[in-house]
């Protein structure tokens, strides 16, 4: 014991530290104890720290406190908490450990702004943690944990994991570090703990792995591991000791462990992962994820991979996200717009206090989820804000307010800056910006970290819900569809040429998803994050940038060569979109990418200029009849379809020289709709 004498802090420390274990301070009771938060003055320096009070009599106590200590004060690695220090006296049992900013991972798993990049950065730690005890060539011991949950898992204020909790770890020597350790007390936590060990009545290495596969799915699915139990006495979130393990019936659907491999073995994983998780995630990279995940759950614990391997297959599925995301969207070149705007500006008829939010979400239930990007988690809801059809000045404080449903996007905080970026950007352009066909920012909320705007709610979603599914696009004649682009065409109009008359701004992200369709299916220009200014008294219309961005299927191939940024860009962008629209399929759709990589733009160019374009449009637009005509003709009328498509190829110039300009598009859409028209008279 006179090693660890160094870690010993008088208890009248810790006492003054937390108020005396007041109320106000208590995180959390656990199996083992209590966890107050607190500040403790050591060596003239004040530190943010937890104070963990064993109970004395549950348990016994002392054996996993003195554990605890030992393993934290001999392993050392930086996805393991540190110890502090610790208390014994009268009696007592405290350990002392320093507080991490973020919390546990648990809080974290239903909210979607918890990033899937984040989240598998997260889990790669856990795993280089747990490769860590189970095996350092600098030891002559081995551990395993044994109670490895998403509680367990702590994070800083860097989102780095630390494991935690090492009351129940078991030691054995390297020469024997695969070999069954006997347990004859408590076992670990229902939801998470190796079914093998019941059949064996020990555990190994890889009792630790089924735990972590439990917790990948929990971060995968945005879900516990368990769902409510009523079974009296007995919850499978808490500790269960190997007599209650063998008469314990839990139903298997109270087992996210249950849940996840029948869903695995059946191919319908999306039915239970965080609509708000899963649009962020990359296929290949859910894939791989995914299948580590379910050999970590395999009942016999010889399937089960090695946490080595689980770390390369974490690498595997992080890059192949990081590569869809840098792909996506490079890094925003900074504007010169800060948070000094929001302060130089007579915003307060737009600002909208957080709790409102927070009421009007239920906390951002899931039932008010809507969508979600890159860069934020969308909801709908009902919220008072300004009446945006007030013919008042938008800088008037004073002006009449509503109650409406409302699109609210809570933007995602990244290190790289781009997510508040891109949320100055939106309210500097949208605030100042009145157009039928350009969304309507009805306010915003800033108070650090989170950040959110409210727009006018479009009830019918975005192009991109209707475009590649079987039956989305029912709804959408070739009518609907022409006037859908003539709207896209008239607000861009609006950015490019009028408005403010002091400024013009380029899109840079105009795409399906990016196109939002109201009650009346009326098309209305969204997301400014990404948009440039280019002020009147610019001489030039080319703005350089150094970084490019964009989605890459959309994306100017001059301006992505050259880093020259014209209006012209947008018109290549809205092209791809044209398409999109006449042949009923994503731009990115593997239909397209596995014949070309850049998707639908080269090969749409390539069928105009062989003359076999008719192949390729929507079969759903060549059945389609009026049935307000007596013609039996059937599909498109060929004018119209020949103007449309004709100008649709203009704007995929290879050169932003030879792209028409916004004007002459709407001129041509106008034609191909009065063409189509003509037919139904």
């Amino acid at each position: 014991m006179e090693k660890l004498a160094h870690l010993k802090i008088p208890l009248e420390d810790i006492r003054s530290a937390t108020d005396n274990f007041a109320d106000a301070n208590l995180i959390r009771e656990g199996g083992f104890g209590r966890i107050y938060k607190g500040k403790l003055t050591r060596s003239g320096k004040t530190v943010d720290i937890v104070a963990r009070k064993f109970f004395a009599k549950r348990w016994g106590g002392s054996k996993e406190f003195w554990m605890e200590i030992l393993m934290l004060s001999s392993l050392k690695h930086k996805n393991l908490v540190s110890i502090v220090g610790f208390c014994d006296e009268n009696d007592g049992m405290i350990i002392i450990n320093n507080r991490m900013a973020m919390g546990s991972l648990d809080k974290y798993l239903s909210d979607p702004t918890f990033t899937w990049t984040q989240r598998l950065q997260v889990c790669l730690g856990v795993a280089r943690g747990l490769s860590h005890i189970h095996y350092d060539k600098q030891r002559n011991s081995s551990v395993i944990h044994s109670n490895l949950k998403s509680s367990k898992i702590l994070l800083d204020e860097k989102w780095e994991a630390k494991i935690s909790g090492f009351e129940l770890a078991k030691t054995n020597p390297v020469a024997r570090r695969h070999d069954l350790v006997l347990v004859y007390d408590i076992s670990g936590t229902y939801a998470y703990v190796d079914p093998a060990y019941v059949k064996s009545g020990g555990v190994t290495h890889k009792s630790d792995v089924y735990s972590l596969g439990v917790i990948l799915f929990e971060v995968m699915c945005g879900r516990k591991a368990f769902t409510d139990w009523n079974e009296e006495d007995h919850n499978p979130q808490y500790m269960t000791t190997m007599l209650d393990l063998k008469k314990l019936q839990v139903p298997k659907e109270v087992l996210l462990s249950q849940l996840v491999k029948s869903h695995y073995e059946a191919r319908n994983l999306d039915d239970i992962i965080h609509p708000g998780l899963r649009v962020q995630m990359e296929s290949q990279s859910l894939k791989i994820f995914s299948e580590a995940a379910y050999y970590c759950l395999k009942e016999q614990r010889t399937q089960r991979p090695s946490i080595d391997r689980i770390i390369v297959a974490l690498d595997k599925a992080l890059e192949h996200q990081l590569k869809r995301e840098n792909s996506e969207r490079s890094i925003v070149e900074p504007q010169g717009t800060s948070t000094s705007y929001l302060e130089g500006k007579d915003l307060e008829h737009l600002k909208i206090e957080l709790d409102a939010i927070v009421s009007a979400t239920e906390n951002f239930d899931e039932k008010y989820y809507i969508g979600a990007g890159g860069y934020g988690i969308v909801y709908k809801a009902e919220l008072e804000h300004i009446d945006s059809s007030a013919t008042k000045a938008k800088t008037d404080s004073k002006m009449p307010k509503i109650r409406s449903t409302v699109a609210i996007k809570s933007i995602i905080e990244r290190d790289d800056m781009q997510g508040e970026e891109g949320f100055l950007l939106e309210i500097k352009t949208l605030s100042s910006c009145n157009h039928p066909n350009v969304i309507s920012l009805l306010g915003f909320c800033y108070e650090r970290p989170r950040m959110f705007l409210v727009y006018e709610h479009a009830s019918n979603g975005s192009l991109e819900d209707y475009l590649g599914g079987e039956g989305k696009m029912t709804n959408l004649t070739w009518v609907r569809r022409i006037k859908i682009c003539i709207d896209t065409a008239r607000g861009l109009d609006y950015i490019h040429t009028t408005f403010l008359d002091k400024e013009r701004i380029i899109h840079r992200d105009v795409k399906s998803a990016n196109i939002l369709l109201n009650e009346n299916w009326e098309a209305k220009i969204a997301d400014f994050g990404l948009s440039k200014v280019n002020p009147t008294n610019h001489m030039a219309s080319t703005l350089y940038t150094m970084n490019i961005a964009g989605t890459e299927v959309y994306l100017d191939p001059e301006y992505k060569r050259t880093g020259k940024l014209k209006k012209e860009s947008d018109i290549y962008s809205f092209g791809v979109v044209l398409f999109e629209i006449l042949f009923g399929r994503l731009a990115y759709d593997t239909l397209y990418t596995t014949e070309n990589e850049k998707g639908l733009a080269p090969i749409a160019r390539q069928h105009f200029e062989k003359g076999t374009l008719k192949k390729m449009v929507d079969p759903k637009l060549m059945d389609e009849s009026d049935e307000n005509t007596f013609t039996l003709t059937k599909g498109p009328n060929q004018e119209s379809l020949d103007t449309f498509s004709r100008i649709a190829y203009k704007c995929l110039a290879e050169t932003q020289a030879k792209r028409p300009t916004i004007k002459v598009v709407i001129k041509e859409l106008e034609k191909a709709l009065d063409f189509q028209v003509s037919q139904c008279l």
